[in-house]
């Protein structure tokens, strides 16, 4: 015992979140948005068209019903996957890879965004909310919104 009088809490169930969204040119569904108490922000269960159901971290907008898809030819809406290098400038953007294919690591809480500021090279530079400016291999994913 740590402290006297405190307890763990209440038992939570853990919800397995997608981070790499590597299911690429298939179109999913979101069948609902949904609390998960593991985290600050809301998750979003996806229906793929082959019959499988992950999660996903919600971006601020997405609805029920909407249509989803990750890969480089996914057009840049709210709630696609694509590589950096594909999406426009200033977007603003979220989960996004440090590393090609490690899974979403920068702005995955609620209300934290980040914006693509430019293109050099090889590598994109974002600006995220506290102002630091990073420089991220242009091939790394990241989600719209």
């Amino acid at each position: 015992m740590t402290v006297p009088h405190r307890g763990g809490g209440h038992k939570k169930r853990y919800r397995v979140i997608d981070f790499k969204r590597n299911k690429v040119d298939i179109e999913a569904e979101v069948k609902s948005i949904e609390y998960d108490p593991n985290r600050s922000a809301f998750i979003a269960l996806l229906l793929y068209k082959d019959g499988e159901k992950k999660y996903i971290i919600a971006p601020s907008g997405l609805k029920v019903g909407q249509k989803v898809s990750s890969g480089e030819n996914a057009s840049p809406e709210l709630g696609n996957a694509l590589p950096l290098l594909k999406i426009p400038l200033g977007t603003i953007i979220s989960c996004v890879e440090i590393n090609p294919g490690g899974g979403g690591k920068i702005a995955r809480s609620a209300g934290t965004s980040v914006t693509i500021s430019g293109i050099d090279g090889n590598y994109s530079i974002i600006k995220m909310t506290s102002g630091e400016v990073r420089k991220i291999d242009s091939r790394s994913m990241a989600t719209i919104g």
